[in-house]
């Protein structure tokens, strides 16, 4: 890892020293297509004639894992003067002038603010981007989803010449001396059994059979695509049984239950979780589909679950900042342990939303309780309950709502708080899954909407 550094912005055209290290973020484009604000205002009186806003820019990254919320940004500089929605050929860069020390290259940070003013006070948008990646060059996509309006999108690239971590393996010890002259047998080897989907010989989508702790049998579906290998841990949908993810005690969910098999409803358990998230450095994705349209794909680096002594706490550093998992409302799913309504290790229960939504209404809710998560921010919930499909429509009506008072399986795709100032958003999507990775997550199709048909 590289030692705690900043980058900040540059001119476009800076050149590298002939010597030394070297990392830069370039950022080659930037698109709102809806020439609002972040809050759906628009900027300009032309709005209806496709005219955006004039647009300011703040950028700082960092390779080392610093909280970039917490580092002072740099002057703004303005990337456009004719209300161009999208800006091409940006072409700036954002360079580490600080790589004095450095052991490996293993992705980075970088925080981008876009406002109509030089203090970037009228936010176009502000998010955080984590790159895992071990690779020297290459390029990203991100689309900020925004509530209530059109998504905005950034195109990076990146150049370093800083090493990845050495995979080389240490030579076994030669031994001199007077050579072994008698009888002995061949040594015999029984090859180690799967820990995951990525080691099953000739892995193909469908139900496999792995060893997280090298002898225990579990069943899961394995999903083989064309930039690598997933192991799912969770999914809920329509097809099979539906099956009750609602239990009294967190020791209701340490082992697997269910059906692997694609849009299944399935468990891994969260004793397998822990186990399995100490034997390989994970990643997780999320994917959350309404019908078959994919509405999000997640994704988290590091994914750690703890022991059963510390409720199964998870801990992962978020792709993109302050959505999903990383939703913040006093606390974060991302640090929470495992909780069930009975048995309760979150946030204050009487405050979290998940079990109180609308409670301060007199003809409304609270909501009634249902299946153990881990309950930080009281947003998410993908063991929630099941509402049947609705043809492409994942919005519970409030009638709805009110008749069972379930809010179902949802998770945050927006950081902004949801209807009425509540942390949760009364979407209950109808496929979704959690699954682990280990290849490069920048070669993932984040467009791919396979796994919701």
């Amino acid at each position: 890892m590289l030692k705690t550094s900043v980058l900040l912005a540059c001119l476009a055209f800076s050149t590298i020293a002939a010597d030394g290290n070297y990392f830069q973020v370039l950022i080659r484009e930037i698109d709102n297509p809806a020439g609002t604000l972040k809050n759906g205002q628009p900027c300009s009186n032309f709005g209806f004639l496709g005219a955006g806003c004039n647009t300011y820019m703040k950028a700082v990254a960092t390779a080392s894992g610093t909280n970039l919320s917490d580092i002072n940004l740099p002057d703004a500089i303005q990337i456009n003067k004719n209300m161009e929605t999208r800006v091409s050929n940006l072409n700036f860069v954002v360079s580490d002038n600080y790589l004095d020390s450095v052991d490996a290259f293993t992705g980075f940070d970088l925080r981008v603010v876009l406002g109509t003013d030089s203090d970037c006070t009228n936010i176009i948008d502000d998010y955080i981007i984590h790159v895992s990646s071990n690779q020297e060059q290459g390029v990203y996509t991100y689309t900020s989803l925004r509530d209530g309006t059109l998504a905005t999108t950034i195109s990076i690239a990146w150049s370093t010449n800083i090493a990845p971590q050495s995979t080389t393996a240490t030579p076994e010890p030669t031994t001199t001396g007077v050579p072994f002259t008698g009888s002995t047998a061949v040594p015999t080897t029984t090859p180690r059994p799967p820990v995951d989907c990525s080691e099953v010989v000739n892995v193909t989508s469908g139900v496999q059979t792995i060893y997280p702790d090298g002898t225990t049998p579990v069943s899961v579906y394995c999903d083989q695509t064309s930039y690598g290998t997933y192991t799912v841990i969770q999914s809920r949908g329509t097809i099979g049984q539906n099956i009750s993810f609602d239990f009294p005690s967190v020791s209701n969910y340490s082992a697997s239950f269910g059906n692997a098999g694609k849009g299944n409803n399935y468990w891994f358990g969260l004793e397998n979780m822990h186990v399995l998230s100490g034997v390989k450095s994970y990643a997780l994705q999320i994917d959350l589909c309404c019908g078959t349209k994919l509405i999000a794909k997640q994704i988290y680096h590091n994914f750690k679950i703890d022991t059963a002594a510390n409720f199964y706490k998870m801990a992962a550093t978020a792709d993109i900042s302050g959505v999903g998992l990383d939703y913040t409302s006093s606390g974060k799913d991302l640090a929470a342990q495992f909780s069930t309504f009975n048995d309760w290790h979150g946030k204050s229960k009487d405050s979290c939303d998940q079990f109180e939504f609308y409670d301060d209404a007199a003809d409304i809710g609270p909501s009634v309780a249902y299946g153990g998560w881990w309950y930080g921010s009281c947003g998410n919930n993908l063991n929630g309950f099941l509402y049947p499909s609705r043809s492409g429509n994942c919005t519970v009506p409030l009638e709805v709502f009110d008749q069972n008072r379930m809010l179902g399986v949802n998770m945050r795709t927006t950081s902004v708080q949801g209807p009425g100032g509540y942390d949760v958003d009364l979407q209950s999507y109808d496929r979704v899954r959690m699954a682990l990775f280990t290849f490069d997550s920048t070669t993932i199709d984040r467009t791919d909407s396979s796994f919701c048909s």
